[in-house]
This record gives structure tokens, C-alpha cells and sequence, in this order.
């Protein structure tokens, strides 16, 4: 990473409002039901930040489906936004999410927040 890059890495996570937490969870991802495989790696109820082997291009709207590993079904966003791209990571915006599917994402973010 360039110096440019860490730049602006440094100033997307000064200007979030919401923290984001560090986690390896596998995901699914897509515009349509062909999906790809990817790990989140930092989430927040309100987005997160994955790698891929096949990142998603900048702007790309998509679904994601997120294995919060619970035992559970994965978390299903309905619709998210490709914010940025830097190598095989990119930074979504989650968008739209069913209400029960954001109980348990604040459910899970919150026990994040309260693991010391």
C-alpha cells in the first residue's frame, strides 16, 4: 500500500460514524443469485469491509449474505453499495436490510462491542 493509499484508508475510517469491529466471517456476495465467496473482515451494523478472490467494482450494487457463524441462518442484506476498491478488499454500504435480519446483525454487532 502507497502512501496515497494509507491516506486515504486513514481518513474513511476517521469520517465513519459508526465503529466498525475486526472479524473473519464468510460471506456470499452478488448481483444475482451467482454468487462469489468472500470473508468479512471488519463489520458494523451499518456496513462492513470483505475480500474476494472477485471483488466487486466500485458503485456495483449487490446482496450479501454474511455467516455470523451462530449456528444460525447467515444474515441476508438485501441491498448494499461498493464504496471503495483496493486490491482484493472493498468497502460495502449496507442499504437495505429486513427488519429481522437487523436485529440480528445489531444483535451480533453488540456483542462485538461488549467482548473485551
Amino acid at each position: 500500500m502507497n502512501l496515497h493509499q494509507i491516506a486515504r484508508e486513514s481518513m474513511k475510517q476517521e469520517s465513519r460514524k459508526v465503529k466498525r469491529f475486526a472479524v473473519q466471517l464468510p460471506c456470499k456476495f452478488g448481483p444475482t443469485d451467482d454468487r462469489l465467496d468472500g470473508t468479512v473482515l471488519n463489520l458494523s451494523a451499518q456496513g462492513c469491509a470483505l475480500t474476494s478472490n472477485h471483488p466487486p467494482c466500485n458503485g456495483t450494487y449487490l446482496s450479501l449474505e454474511i455467516d455470523l457463524l451462530n449456528e444460525r441462518e447467515p444474515v441476508g442484506i438485501e441491498l448494499a453499495a461498493v464504496r471503495w476498491v483496493s486490491g482484493h478488499r472493498c468497502g460495502v454500504e449496507f442499504i437495505r436490510v429486513s427488519p429481522d435480519m437487523q436485529m440480528q446483525l445489531k444483535a451480533f454487532v453488540l456483542v462485538l462491542e461488549q467482548t473485551p
